[in-house]
């Protein structure tokens, strides 16, 4: 049996939600479509949208996916746990355009959903 019950923790995501997201995000995924000749391309659709927290990631964190984020300005954002976000996600934040690159598994109760996203240029 859980130590926080399922409903104690979705209030607690509510309102850790409600105080510390404080950005519109817009989710944006890569959806494959046939044109009318039957070749297949990708096309960028909007999923969702949510609130979310944006903030420098740790040196650690940077550290770690240097293999994967490299020279690219990063940011970690925060969003809540019911977001719809997948790797190579794309996030339009303040009219800032950001590819998810990794999403940062919890050590323990997920509140917050958090990933580390680079800037398009």
């Amino acid at each position: 049996m859980p130590v926080v019950p399922a409903s104690e923790l979705a209030q607690i995501a509510l309102d850790v939600e409600d105080l510390v997201c404080d950005k519109s995000c817009a989710i944006w995924r890569k959806t494959p479509t046939k044109d009318a000749y039957g070749t297949e391309t990708e096309v960028l659709s909007e999923i969702q949208t949510c609130n979310v927290n944006v903030s420098e990631p740790s040196a650690g964190q940077l550290q770690n996916y240097d293999y994967l984020i490299g020279s690219l300005a990063a940011w970690r954002v925060r969003m809540p746990t019911t977001a719809n976000v997948q790797h190579q996600d794309h996030l339009v934040i303040d009219g800032s355009t950001m590819v998810v690159q990794v999403i940062l598994a919890p050590k323990s109760y997920e509140v917050l959903r958090t990933v580390l996203a680079t800037e398009v240029l």
